[in-house]
């Protein structure tokens, strides 16, 4: 990673990292985008997105990492499954796996909504914003 960090920064390139190592995301990228089911759920500086998770599964995701200030006897892990991706459900693909959603997650798919720097794709997260702010 280091290599590749210097290599972007000598020839001004930008880089692409496709992972589900959020340590990484975390030490080299300045924007992330994190995807459920082949569709961006949630866009933001990367800073802001692990400050402050807006989409129930980048949040369900950052609690699953381990943390060194803490004591450890079980991994946290997302319950359930994940979809079949040739045959994703109605609605939000992660709501069957969701403690945050409601009636309309297993019906509408959300859009991407701006929500202050994070664009965010989920019902309840974006309940209340203007329909005029989607992105």
């Amino acid at each position: 990673m280091e290599l590749l960090s210097k290599l972007r920064d000598e020839q001004r390139l930008a880089l692409v990292l496709i992972t589900h190592d959020l340590g990484v995301v975390a030490g080299s990228a300045d924007r992330v985008a994190v995807m459920y089911a082949g569709r961006v759920v949630e866009r933001a500086p990367v800073l802001d997105l692990f400050a402050s998770p807006r989409h129930p599964y980048t949040t369900a995701l950052l609690e699953c990492l381990p943390r060194l200030d803490q004591r450890h006897d079980v991994v946290n892990s997302i319950g359930g499954t994940p979809p079949n991706p040739a045959d994703l459900p109605a609605g939000c693909p992660f709501a069957p796996r969701c403690r945050r959603a409601v009636d309309a997650c297993l019906t509408d798919e959300p859009t991407l909504v701006r929500l202050g720097v994070s664009d965010v794709a989920c019902s309840v997260a974006t309940a209340g914003v203007g329909a005029g702010e989607s992105v």
